[in-house]
């Protein structure tokens, strides 16, 4: 099967997402002693300021840590809408002394992108390779990337995964398989 994913190229994929544009937001830490952006505070933000397609605020947010207040921390953070759980991505902006600015984002999870690369596969070829697997969650912003990998038998590949569009809470990506095995 392994010759025929390869020869598989280039597919397309979609997956439900909650937003279609990155929220900033700024936040000030008290003073500049302080090294982080507490979860409960990071929670709060997500709350104020995100929603699902329709309009619909966040029923709950659970984050797992604090986020540093350094440009490029990351923190993941789940999210329930009307019984649904969507991923956020933190993202430090900025820091200028105990302002701190992040983006927020929705993701889709990594899960769900690897079993939407293995039913585009199995539609186009009609076989399921034995694994896809991805490192991260795919950011729901146009231009996002993400590199998996593909097992198949004794050969493994790698996948380039790029987000087209976001559309309507739709996520769309396209997604190659590289022509040679690792």
């Amino acid at each position: 099967m392994a010759h025929s994913i390869v020869r598989t190229l280039l597919a397309s994929g979609t997956a439900t997402a909650l937003i279609a544009i990155p929220t900033a937001c700024s936040f000030s830490i008290g003073t500049s002693h302080s090294h982080s952006v507490s979860k409960a505070e990071v929670a709060r933000q997500i709350t104020a300021k995100m929603t699902d397609a329709a309009g619909n605020k966040p029923e709950s947010v659970t984050c797992p840590s604090d986020l540093p207040a350094e440009v490029g921390a990351e923190l993941n953070c789940d999210m329930k809408i009307k019984d649904r759980t969507f991923n956020v991505n933190v993202t430090v902006t900025s820091v200028d002394g105990s302002d701190v600015k992040f983006d927020m984002v929705e993701t889709v999870d990594k899960n769900q992108v690897a079993n939407i690369i293995s039913d585009k596969l199995f539609q186009r070829v009609g076989a399921r390779p034995d694994s896809v697997t991805c490192p991260d969650n795919l950011k729901g912003v146009e231009g996002a990337k993400l590199r998996c990998r593909l097992t198949d038998g004794s050969k493994t590949y790698g996948i380039s995964v790029i987000v087209t569009s976001v559309d309507a809470g739709d996520v769309n990506f396209d997604f190659k398989v590289d022509d040679h095995h690792e």
